[in-house]
């Protein structure tokens, strides 16, 4: 009777050591992982320093203008605070027109900047947070723009584009006519180099 039971202790011991996840073919080792079951690794691994000359450079921002880059003036406010801002602008003549007053009608002329500019940039974002910043239930007037990162939207009462890609997120502006589509179209252009160029 004892023979039996030190049998089936013997054969319990050898089922219960069958599942305990070692491998029995001396063949099959975890160093190799089947690379159809691994988690792809990004091209990019883009880390925002935290100065924002590095997304908006000089070059980029006369590259979508036209303008010469020597007759650029730069503007860099509120540097390493939230409401940072990066702006490059030229003086080129333009000139808005306004009433000064209904009663006498008379106009006064202001010179307006041609400006390209980029602000509240996020080097830590994800795509929860970049939802919740551009909060699409209180400004339903934002709307998507397809192709542009990962998420992208346009504020057509700002003029100005809300982009999300890899892990950081950033508004961006140009106004250099008044021309509202083409300003827009070269936001859009923009955004685009920021992405190729210098972020992946």
């Amino acid at each position: 009777m004892k023979k039996y039971q030190y049998l089936a202790m013997c054969m319990l011991m050898i089922i219960s050591c069958k599942g305990n996840g070692q491998a029995t073919d001396p063949d099959s080792k975890n160093d190799n992982p089947n690379p159809e079951t691994t988690t792809p690794i990004l091209e990019s691994d883009y880390v925002f320093s935290g100065d924002y000359n590095d997304l908006l450079t000089l070059e980029l921002a006369s590259r979508i203008t036209g303008f010469e880059a020597s007759k650029a003036n730069k503007m860099h406010t509120m540097k390493g605070m939230f409401a940072e801002i990066l702006r490059y602008y030229w003086e080129n003549g333009r000139e808005v027109i306004k009433e000064k007053s209904t009663t006498n009608r008379k106009r006064e002329t202001y010179s307006r900047s041609d400006i390209v500019q980029i602000k509240w940039i996020d080097g830590e974002a994800d795509m929860e947070s970049f939802l919740d910043f551009v909060d699409l239930e209180k400004y339903p007037e934002l709307y998507k723009i397809n192709d542009v990162g990962e998420a992208a939207y346009w504020n057509p009462k700002k003029n100005n584009l809300e982009v999300y890609y890899r892990g950081v997120s950033f508004t961006l502006q140009v106004d250099i006519s008044f021309d509202d589509i083409s300003d827009k179209e070269k936001t859009i252009a923009l955004a685009k180099l920021i992405i190729e160029e210098q972020i992946k």
